[in-house]
C-alpha cells in the first residue's frame, strides 16, 4: 500500500506511488524523525491499508502497511509471550467508500479529485477513548504522490487530544520515504513528542529481512524493554478490591481500562 513511482516517472498511488522523492529511489528503509526518548505506557497502532492491486506487487488481499503493523504485533507477541497483551492496541483506519481496486483507477482518482479537492474522506466507526487510555501512538500507512493519504488528515483532525501525546510515524513507499509523516504530525501537533520514524519499500515489504528492520526499530524505540500494563499493575495490586489503572496507579476506574484483583475491566 505504498507508492511510488519516483525515479522515472510516477503513478501515483493507490499503493505505492510517489511523485516527490526526499529520500533515496527505491530505498526499502529510511528512518527519520526528532530520534529523541523513547515509547512508554500504554501504546496505540493506528494505520490505514489499501490492499487490491499495488505498485510493484500487483494485487493483493492485504495492504503493504498492515503487512508492517502485522511484524508490530507480532513482536509484541513475542515479548510478551502470551495471547492477551496490554501493551498495544491497535485500529484500522477503513474508509467508509472503498478505493478503486484496479491500480490506475486509484490513481486517477486520488490525483485528479481527493487531493486537488483536499477532501476528507470519512472512516469507519472510530476510538474514543484515546486521551485517557494512550501515550505512545504509533501512526501509519502509504505514501500517495509524496504524502499521506487524506484520509490520515481526516483522522487527525477528529483526534486533537493527541496534542501532548508521544507519536511514532511509520508507513510503506514506493521510494520517497515516510518523512511527510512527520512533518504532518508536528503541523498538526506541535508540541507532541514525535519519535524515528520508519518507512519501508512496498515492493520489499514481504521480503523476511523487512521484518527484522521492523523489529530493530522497536527495540530502538525502547519497545522491548516496556512491561506489560497488566504485569504492572499485577505486581502493585496488594490490596484486595483496589482498582489500578494500567501504569499500576490506583484509580476510581470510572473510566478505561482498570486492574482489579489481577483481571482487567474496560470502563466506559
Amino acid at each position: 500500500m505504498t507508492l511510488g513511482l519516483c525515479a522515472f516517472i510516477v503513478a501515483l498511488a493507490c499503493g505505492s506511488n510517489d511523485t516527490e522523492v526526499d529520500g533515496t529511489t527505491g530505498a526499502t528503509e529510511q528512518t527519520g524523525g526528532d530520534g529523541e526518548g523513547t515509547a512508554k505506557g500504554k501504546m496505540l497502532v493506528v494505520y490505514f491499508s489499501r490492499a487490491d492491486e499495488n505498485w510493484q506487487v500487483g494485487y493483493v488481499e492485504r495492504g503493504n502497511t498492515a503487512i508492517m503493523v502485522d511484524y508490530i504485533n507480532e513482536f509484541f507477541d513475542e515479548q510478551s509471550g502470551k495471547a492477551e497483551r496490554a501493551d498495544v492496541d491497535v485500529f484500522e483506519i477503513v474508509p467508509e467508500v472503498t478505493y478503486p481496486a484496479a491500480y490506475d483507477e486509484c490513481i486517477a482518482y486520488v490525483n485528479n479529485i481527493e487531493i486537488p479537492q483536499n477532501l476528507r474522506p470519512k472512516y469507519k466507526n472510530d476510538i474514543t477513548n484515546i486521551a485517557a487510555d494512550y501515550e505512545t501512538i504509533f501512526i501509519g500507512g502509504p505514501i500517495w504522490w509524496g504524502q499521506p493519504p487524506m484520509i490520515i488528515r481526516t483522522f487527525l483532525e477528529a483526534h486533537p487530544e493527541m496534542k501532548d501525546k508521544t507519536l511514532i510515524p511509520f508507513g510503506t513507499h514506493g521510494g520517497s520515504g515516510v518523512g511527510s509523516y512527520t512533518t504532518l504530525l508536528k503541523e498538526y501537533f506541535p508540541n507532541a513528542t514525535i519519535l524515528e520514524s520508519l518507512g519501508i519499500s512496498g515492493a520489499s515489504i514481504r521480503d523476511t529481512s523487512s521484518k527484522g528492520t521492523v523489529e530493530s526499530w522497536l527495540k530502538r524505540l525502547g519497545v522491548d524493554k516496556q512491561s506489560t500494563g497488566v504485569k504492572s499493575a499485577k505486581t502493585r495490586t496488594t490490596n484486595s478490591g483496589r482498582k489500578y489503572d494500567l501504569n499500576g496507579q490506583p484509580t476510581n476506574g470510572h473510566s478505561g481500562i482498570y486492574i482489579q484483583d489481577h483481571k482487567k475491566y474496560v470502563s466506559r
